[in-house]
């Protein structure tokens, strides 16, 4: 399989010709670009989140089976009250800015479905987009989860819709964002003839608008 870095530049350099990103590093955040914003409210985009905050960075880990147990929160890093409130003001920001969602789907941890119910009130559990944080180029079943992303990404939303996809940090490098900040998403854009463009990156701040 190509090496994950030379994948990864290969398709940064596929996506140069997008739009203007709002790929903003700076302290206060930068709006979502009002042409942008306006294509959004149309519909048929494809966002895909990173789970909001959580406390820490590793799971907890089951002491007997050694394994995590994602059936059951409460062995799971969870949102802290901080992404609890950032998934809300995400939401908040989707109904003030008046962009319309369609179907929302989560990665079956439960920091994701959180993210997907409190910023949205609702998801479906989504083993595809599961992502481990491994490298696709050595882990044969990460690598057919970057697949089923990408596949995702070509499918168009409801008419007049964003679709909302809830996952993980690396569901940015999928596309050759680069890995996304807790919170973060990236905006794909499908074509309806089996190909996608990524679009922007945005913090989750950047949809509040001005």
């Amino acid at each position: 399989m190509m090496n994950r870095r030379i994948l990864l530049a290969v398709m940064a350099a596929a996506v140069a010709a997008s739009p203007a990103p709002a790929f903003a590093d700076d302290e206060k955040p930068v709006p979502i670009p009002p042409e942008l914003l306006g294509q959004l409210r149309q519909g048929g985009f494809n966002i895909f989140f990173r789970h909001g905050l959580t406390p820490n960075y590793k799971d907890p880990i089951d002491r007997e089976s050694n394994d995590p147990r994602p059936a059951d929160c409460s062995h799971e890093r969870n949102l802290s009250n901080e992404g609890i409130a950032q998934a809300q003001s995400i939401g908040e920001a989707f109904r003030s800015q008046e962009i319309p969602v369609g179907i929302v789907r989560a990665s079956p941890m439960c920091r994701a479905m959180d993210t997907a119910w409190y910023a949205f009130g609702r998801y479906e559990r989504d083993f595809n987009l599961k992502l481990h944080g491994t490298e696709p180029d050595t882990d044969l079943p990460e690598a057919k989860i970057w697949k089923n992303i990408r596949n995702i990404a070509k499918i168009l939303p409801l008419p007049g819709t964003n679709s909302i996809l809830l996952s993980h940090g690396t569901v940015g490098e999928v596309f050759g964002a680069g890995y996304l900040d807790e919170g973060e998403a990236v905006i794909i854009k499908p074509d309806g003839l089996g190909n996608w463009q990524l679009i922007a990156r945005v913090k989750s701040d950047q949809w509040q608008g001005q």
